[in-house]
């Protein structure tokens, strides 16, 4: 990718995401290949994700994903505590090879991720990663590595590599839960579907959140806090965007999973903070979503619910996605809006995110290892 403004670098990386996703998508037999072959000779049993930050929440967003399609306990836990607080002590009904450690890496250089992977194959279970450098540090300690196409982004917040690792490792479990008959041929058809339109509908959601922030950019720009609500995969969903958030504006941005806003965080929402819903997997969550919105008006002028473009109950606030309804894709279709929400408010603040902003922290805590 060409960058002709660094100022915008971010923006270009959001824009540059549907060509991505639709290579990965054209790839994805051989792709997914390596860990088809894994799972089967392995029957994996047990899945840990680890990692910090946006690595972290790609875990969040698909340990559902993984314990349904491969039949296997999964939980995602960070790395610190992984390596240090005995998450790896693999339990007597579990073989080691019957254990699988994900790692969902951008370069792979993170001291957590290549400790972890390192115990984990000490210890007999397998590994696998996504990474932009297939030969590097942590690619070395995987029996099976999921190269990131793009390159390294320019700007200090990742958006391109967030969504290429979340279906990099979801088309991973799909094929594996075909292979393993954990879905039958109806179901893989719809994710297959679900894969070839997620291009398009990124695109058509990045355009949509841009005319959105132009219609509503007064009460943005006035909020002093934002609040994200998600369930399921979408928990994973809202703690990206509220990293995204944070870390790009400053406005202070707490995720939440759905019921604990309930236990004291609503305490703290004012009238003109803004608290964004992500409506996404349909059921009693979604309901419940939608309930806690209404109700909320009474304390909140801004309550924004994150809809399906073709929802009968759109209303002006809300922000339409795209989305193809299918479970896991979702993660990553509702993402969209707060990348572009990130960038914008941050252009309009006069935030350049090119610019890194605490440069002094990496020679003291030294996060990552050289390849």
């Amino acid at each position: 990718m060409s960058v002709t403004d660094p100022a915008r670098a971010m923006m270009d990386e959001i824009l540059e995401q549907p060509e991505l996703l639709r290579f990965l998508v054209e790839h994805r037999e051989e792709l997914t290949a390596p860990f088809v072959e894994l799972v089967q000779k392995r029957r994996i049993k047990r899945v840990f994700f680890t990692g910090n930050g946006s690595p972290w929440y790609v875990g969040c967003a698909l340990m559902e994903a993984a314990g349904n399609l491969l039949g296997a306990d999964a939980s995602a836990v960070p790395s610190a505590y992984f390596n240090r607080h005995g998450s790896l002590r693999i339990p007597e009904v579990y073989a080691p090879e019957e254990v699988l450690l994900v790692c969902p890496a951008e370069s792979g250089h993170s001291r957590g991720q290549v400790d972890a992977a390192r115990a984990a194959r000490a210890a007999g279970a397998a590994v696998i990663c996504t990474t932009l450098i297939p030969d590097g540090v942590l690619a070395r300690e995987c029996d099976v590595v999921l190269p990131k196409p793009g390159g390294h982004e320019v700007a200090m917040a990742t958006t391109k590599g967030q969504t290429i690792a979340l279906l990099e490792l979801l088309m991973c479990f799909v094929e594996a839960g075909r292979a393993l008959g954990r879905i039958d041929e109806a179901e893989y058809a719809r994710f297959l579907r679900s894969f070839e339109d997620l291009p398009g509908n990124v695109a058509a959601t990045i355009d949509a959140s841009a005319r959105w922030f132009e219609r509503h950019r007064d009460a943005v720009m006035a909020a002093e806090q934002f609040f994200i609500l998600g369930y399921g995969s979408g928990w994973g969903t809202a703690q990206e965007a509220a990293l995204k958030f944070y870390e790009c504006h400053q406005v202070p941005t707490l995720a939440l999973e759905l019921e604990e806003g309930m236990h004291g965080p609503f305490r703290a929402v004012r009238k003109d903070d803004m608290v964004f819903f992500i409506c996404a997997e349909e059921g009693q969550e979604r309901d419940r979503a939608l309930l806690l919105a209404d109700a909320l008006a009474v304390y909140n002028d801004n309550r924004v619910c994150l809809r399906r473009t073709d929802d009968p109950h759109m209303g002006p606030p809300d922000i339409p996605v795209a989305s193809s309804g299918m479970p896991y894709v979702s993660a990553i279709e509702y993402l969209i809006p707060f990348q572009m929400l990130s960038f914008l408010i941050s252009e309009a603040k006069g935030i350049d995110l090119s610019i890194p902003l605490v440069p002094a922290l990496d020679p003291v805590m030294v996060p990552g290892y050289e390849d």
